[in-house]
């Protein structure tokens, strides 16, 4: 017999909980989301099978051959373009929600009370993967992937390797461990994307594994189990599609947004923001001091209009998104 002990289940007094004694028919409460956050990176990112099992192989120029002039009857040397070839790996995150079966038979409705508890794993699983394609880190913890700050996380690297290209990380001049960033990202295949292994459907997977014994210590229990699994990595094959603002200050009046910043950023990109993918995601604190700037009516840089269902704030025609996994709490990049 196994000796887990039985943690991660609903208890008694989670249903209690969940339940009004002011009520005398005690109907269902359902909990406040209050742990919920805006991932708008998850949503968005474009997901393409691997071209390999568990890992993406790729290889991106750094700098373009360059072709002669000739006379007729006269040689040409020819020229070969360099490129620099990389591999992102695919992690795998994965969780179970298991119930007491007893406690879910006596729901008034029960299949929607144990939906309610699988969708908190559903959040949990989301904002995990965000904080991975944002901050994910090899170095620190090897089963992950590198995120996007990782790997833009230098104020004098240029993107490829181009010497010719402006760097893509600027400083907004803030210092400290208490600065956030903006990441302006322009999204497709030859740019940015999201990997899932070739064989595998992409997305996060959910099974229902229905009724099971499980065994502890203390003895069995029958409960229902749900297995959640999503396999995902991070394929940047063009560096310059990826801008980051870092060391902002979320408070005070110095060092913060600076809207002649985010411009460069853009005309940076590949096509300067004229590609409909490109996105701006912003913490925050920061969403409050662009949104600020917004108001104002003679700004004709901002506009407001439906993305996605959601009425969201333009800069110069790109929609900025509220990305809450993005942290104001970053050490200044150097």
């Amino acid at each position: 017999m196994t000796t887990n002990a039985l943690v991660g289940y609903n208890t008694l007094m989670d249903v209690v909980n969940q339940y009004t004694s002011l009520d005398g028919q005690g109907s269902y409460i359902a909990a406040a989301k209050t742990l919920s956050r805006k991932c708008p990176l998850v949503a968005i990112l474009p997901m393409i099978p691997s071209n390999n099992i568990m890992s993406n192989i790729g290889s991106r120029d750094s700098y373009l051959p360059s072709p002669g002039f000739r006379r007729f009857n006269e040689p040409v040397t020819p020229t070969a373009s360099h490129t620099i070839p990389f591999t992102d790996p695919i992690c795998i995150v994965e969780d179970y929600s298991e119930v007491d079966k007893a406690l879910w038979a006596i729901q008034n409705d029960p299949n929607k009370w144990r939906e309610g508890k699988d969708q908190r794993k559903v959040e949990a699983m989301t904002q995990k993967a965000e904080s991975a394609l944002w901050y994910g880190n090899l170095a620190t913890d090897s089963r992950g992937i590198n995120g996007m700050c990782t790997r833009f996380n230098s104020l004098t690297r240029r993107p490829n390797g181009d010497s010719t290209w402006p760097y893509h990380v600027v400083s907004a001049g803030g210092s400290g461990g208490d600065t956030a960033s903006i990441m302006v990202v322009q999204f497709g295949e030859g740019k940015v994307v999201g990997t899932y292994p070739k064989n595998l459907p992409g997305g996060l997977q959910i099974e229902d594994l229905g009724e099971v014994t499980k065994e502890s210590a203390s003895g069995l229990m029958q409960v229902l189990r749900t297995h959640f699994v999503w396999n995902f990595g991070l394929t940047i094959e063009d560096e310059r599609c990826v801008q980051r603002i870092a060391n902002i200050e979320v408070s005070g009046t110095t060092n913060i947004f600076d809207e002649d910043q985010l411009i460069v950023a853009i005309n940076n990109l590949p096509d300067s923001g004229q590609d409909p993918s490109t996105t701006i995601f912003v913490s925050r604190g920061i969403k409050n001091q662009l949104d600020i700037r917004a108001k104002d009516k003679n700004n004709v840089r901002y506009e407001a209009s439906e993305v996605w269902g959601m009425n969201v704030t333009k800069f110069r025609g790109i929609p900025v998104m509220l990305a809450e996994k993005l942290l104001e709490t970053e050490t200044a990049v150097a």
